[in-house]
């Protein structure tokens, strides 16, 4: 396990983020300093056929006050905060949320405690590499804008 919100210059050791400059951005800064939340891990696979190109993939975010982390409800919240910007937002067309939040309970061993991490999912469908990449963009700024604090 890379802690990147306390080594954030071992970013380059994650072989997940390897070519993948949207969600190294976004990772990034998600654990800047100061920040509400770190990453807990990531996954993405692609998938290419005559339809186009299909990204899939998640982040999964952790309260870094773990007493928030503890129980679902602040969670809740941010779930909420997701919804509603994108309701807002002229960037999803007829109401689409392009985002899904999976809450998961994990014993975290180091800190004996048990808390809750939300996995953000993303699904993409485009013709191509390009605008597949382009709409990954989009979604990951659209959510480190609600994530991150300045």
């Amino acid at each position: 396990m890379i802690w990147l919100s306390k080594e954030p210059e071992r970013i380059n050791e994650i072989p997940e983020l390897e070519g993948e400059p949207e969600l190294k951005d976004f990772i990034q800064a998600i654990n800047g300093p100061g920040q509400d939340f770190e990453t807990f891990r990531c996954a993405h696979s692609t998938k290419e056929d005559e339809k186009g190109t299909t990204r899939s993939m998640y982040v999964a975010i952790i309260f870094r006050n773990r007493q928030w982390a503890e129980v679902p409800d602040p969670y809740l919240i941010v779930s909420r905060n997701i919804v509603m910007s994108a309701a807002h937002s002229d960037l999803f067309p007829d109401g689409a949320i392009p985002f899904e939040l999976r809450l998961r309970n994990h014993w975290l061993k180091e800190e004996r405690v048990y808390a809750y991490t939300a996995d953000i999912q993303f699904y993409i469908q485009a013709p191509d590499e390009a605008q597949m990449r382009e709409e990954l963009a989009r979604q990951t700024a659209f959510l480190q804008k609600i994530l991150v604090h300045p």
